[in-house]
């Protein structure tokens, strides 16, 4: 009989970084959160609550928590797909929340 042959393989043993993966979660929720705010924001024809502008506020400090793992997650001996994804989309996320506070200053 013949013996299968494995049709993949895997070099050193590497896995996707969990810290990476959480920095990219973390800076995808404040980015659909300031969707929502902004849609809300619409909805409510530039009259939203406070508890709008406290959200987004939380989502700016989301969004720099991202970074912070993100970028501490590139210094592991992983793959480092999800630690790049999640550093850049923290850095954009996070630019954006500065600029729309400092649009409203």
């Amino acid at each position: 009989m013949r013996q299968k042959k494995k049709s993949g393989f895997k070099l050193a043993g590497k896995k996707h970084s969990k810290r990476g993966k959480i920095s990219l979660f973390l800076a995808l929720c404040s980015v659909f959160a300031g969707v929502g705010m902004v849609v809300l924001s619409i909805q409510s024809n530039g009259n939203a609550s406070v508890y709008v502008g406290s959200a987004g506020l939380f989502a700016l400090f989301v969004s720099l928590t991202s970074l912070i793992i993100g970028l501490s997650s590139l210094k592991e001996e992983s793959y480092k797909l999800f630690p790049v994804l999640g550093s850049i989309c923290s850095v954009l996320t996070l630019a954006g929340w500065v600029a729309v506070y400092m649009l409203g200053f």
